[in-house]
């Protein structure tokens, strides 16, 4: 099968799925303007093109063909590499597109065997292709957030194999090159090769539209579930968090209300900016007191609530150190020294059920007694709480937990 195709036949293959790729990353590119990555990939088929031409057309433009080929094929490479940090959110740096090609073209210079060799050519391409297209699948795997998208793995899996075929490449160049007839290549696996970059590019393609799609996704899930300002999860995806992770046996957890004291002061005296301002800096103070495996969100105003769940967790001592961090940080807006005070209610499972509307209520419920109590406090809840509230009329305390059935308290 494979003596039947023909090369030139292959080189307009190949040629025909860089421009599709280029054409469709363009207008991937053109809806995500933003989003430098595309535009990297863009650039990365547009130089690939450029180089399957001189490839195809090496016998009319000349004995250098080969060497520029070489070149755009580094450029190319190094746009995909700059599309894979841009994507991770890293800086990318201009000045490489140009310094490597141009060592390259200066080494070509001085020693033509280097492109008048057509395996060299190739050895010279592979070695680098082999380190470029490795790089990238750790810069996809590794990256912040990339392995929640779903095509992280499959597209991982193609730029290995792309690796994997290139160092096959560089021993069989090594050890069985291929036979040249017209300044051309003429072997089986010289054509297996040209046919790998023809599956290469069009599954590249592919994937790469998809994972910014994906990631796109991402970001507008991330941020219909963050709070705009402190950055954390906003009260949806808090519930809803807490909610699934309650579905699991649980009882050991705990929620925790926290909310800031005499906030509205912060706001009449130091205006709504320094209020703002004091609530980011908060949940910094609040993230850094807590586990790492602690769960924080932004209830609304000023109010957070906190999730835990662990054996043999000290609870009171845990949220007493959050309330203490508060109390002895001093905040500042534009020269103004802000001081803040919260109060912390929380309530267990093993107390009130595996209900989130239970545990919220019970938490809440201590929260507001601590503020009565004094504030700059941390309360657990009790059952004797509702009755006392109940006394004095405070409508957020009038579940009976008593009633809740024991199988649900304990998970």
């Amino acid at each position: 099968m494979l003596n039947s195709l023909d090369i030139a036949t292959i080189y307009v293959c190949m040629f025909l799925s860089l421009l599709v790729a280029a054409s469709t990353m363009a207008v991937v590119w053109y809806s995500h303007f933003q989003d430098k990555a595309a535009g990297y990939w863009t650039l990365s088929y547009i130089l690939g093109i450029t180089a399957s031409i001189l490839l195809a057309l090496q016998e009319q433009l000349g004995p250098f063909a080969p060497a520029l080929c070489t070149a755009l094929v580094i450029g190319a490479n190094i746009a995909i590499f700059s599309g894979f940090r841009a994507f991770n959110g890293y800086a990318t740096f201009k000045l490489p597109f140009f310094v490597a090609p141009a060592v390259y073209l200066l080494f070509a210079a001085l020693e033509p065997r280097l492109y008048n060799n057509p395996n060299m050519n190739v050895l010279v391409q592979s070695i680098m292709v082999t380190g470029i297209s490795s790089a990238n699948a750790y810069l996809l795997l590794t990256g912040a957030g990339n392995r929640e998208l779903p095509m992280t793995l499959p597209a991982s899996i193609i730029l290995m194999v792309h690796a994997t075929a290139r160092v096959c490449i560089v021993f069989l160049v090594l050890f069985d090159p291929a036979p040249v007839i017209n300044t051309r290549m003429e072997s089986t696996w010289w054509k297996l090769f040209l046919l790998e970059i023809f599956f290469n590019t069009t599954m590249m393609a592919i994937s790469t539209i998809i994972l910014i799609k994906d990631r796109s996704e991402q970001h507008h899930r991330i941020a219909s579930e963050t709070d705009d300002l402190t950055g954390i999860e906003n009260r949806r995806a808090f519930v809803k968090k807490i909610n699934n992770a309650l579905l699991e046996d649980k009882p050991d957890a705990v929620l925790a209300i926290l909310d800031v004291d005499h906030f509205k002061q912060i706001n009449d005296t130091y205006g709504h900016d320094a209020g703002d301002k004091a609530l980011i800096d908060l949940v910094k103070t609040v993230k850094r007191a807590l586990p790492t495996f602690a769960m924080l969100g932004r209830m609304g105003g000023e109010e957070f609530a906190i999730f835990m769940s662990g054996r043999g967790l000290k609870h009171q001592a845990i949220f007493e150190r959050v309330r203490a961090q508060i109390a002895q940080t001093t905040f500042e807006y534009e020269g103004l020294a802000i001081k803040l005070t919260s109060s912390i209610g929380y309530a267990s499972v093993e107390s009130v059920g595996c209900s989130f509307d239970n545990l919220f209520t019970a938490a809440d419920c201590a929260m507001y007694r601590a503020k009565k109590e004094g504030r700059n406090r941390v309360l657990a809840y009790k059952p004797s709480m509702r009755i006392r509230e109940l006394l004095d009329e405070e409508p957020d305390c009038y579940t009976d937990f008593s009633q809740v059935p024991l199988s649900l308290k304990v998970g």
